[in-house]
């Protein structure tokens, strides 16, 4: 993800938090499991864009959570201690099982940015 895709990628999830995370519609979701594993990078302007979604998500009581298993976006991640606010896993399922631990329902929520 680069400049180019962040501001679509935003207001999808802007959307999102509009529609499916509103506390009216949520339908009992609990939190939101962000699926960043076909993305072989990540720039500056993408994790602007998740750290927008989880302030947005916040507002609303909705936990976030992301899987990064490529070795760049993660790397990304960690060097500008996003990981240290958003748990980060290799795999959905340790994602799901963490969101579980904090008494939640998680929702699979994926972004398919692979270019």
């Amino acid at each position: 993800m680069d400049i180019s895709d962040a501001e679509p990628l935003r207001q999808e999830l802007r959307e999102l938090c509009r529609g499916a995370l509103d506390p009216g519609s949520r339908d009992g979701a609990g939190s939101v499991v962000v699926d960043w594993t076909a993305a072989p990078f990540l720039t500056m302007a993408g994790v602007a864009v998740l750290d927008d979604f989880r302030r947005q998500a916040g507002e609303r009581g909705v936990p976030v959570w992301v899987e990064a298993l490529r070795r760049w976006p993660r790397a990304v991640l960690r060097i500008v201690a996003f990981d240290d606010v958003v748990p980060v896993h290799d795999t959905l399922d340790q994602a799901l099982a963490d969101s579980a631990a904090d008494g939640r329902r998680g929702n699979r929520t994926g972004l398919d940015r692979s270019s």
